[in-house]
């Protein structure tokens, strides 16, 4: 199965967006900024911690901050780099701040990467938690952005 543009969110079985991300060089600032500028908050910086990551499919040690706001019916994510490897910092060095990924909430990680890998979408960085995990799916060929699953008992914000 190819699938394309129209039809990849019904393919890979995910439901409804509800996150999109931002990556950012200083999530304090910004967040202040979205904040107090934009009315767009309160934000929640939690700390994150995970069992294992990966990233292009090798076990990594790259870490992130990340600030969370409710936005009308998303979450709105902040992701700002902090010790390499991950995706943030690439697409920081790649394209600048800007939108990184839409996210959608799923009740498991493993059936949608699996279907994910059998179209040839691979996974471009993951972390496993007790509680969940998220994966990001390189998905950018068909909407031009990334996808990420994430599997966790609630939206942070």
């Amino acid at each position: 199965m190819n699938p394309d543009n129209e039809n990849l969110k019904q393919v890979l079985g995910l439901p409804h967006p509800s996150q999109i991300c931002m990556v950012v060089k200083d999530l304090r600032k910004t967040a202040d900024y979205y904040q107090n500028v934009l009315g767009i908050g309160p934000f929640v910086f939690p700390e994150i911690h995970y069992d294992s990551i990966t990233y292009c499919g090798q076990a990594a040690h790259g870490y992130w901050e990340m600030a969370f706001a409710r936005m009308g019916a998303f979450e709105l994510e902040l992701s700002c780099s902090v010790r390499s490897p991950n995706i943030y910092e690439d697409f920081l060095n790649q394209h600048g701040e800007g939108l990184h990924h839409i996210g959608f909430d799923i009740p498991q990680l493993d059936p949608i990467i699996t279907r994910a890998e059998s179209l040839g979408i691979r996974v471009l960085m993951s972390g496993r938690t007790p509680r969940g995990g998220f994966a990001h799916l390189d998905t950018t060929r068909y909407g031009g952005t990334i996808f990420e699953i994430i599997q966790r008992p609630a939206p942070r914000a």
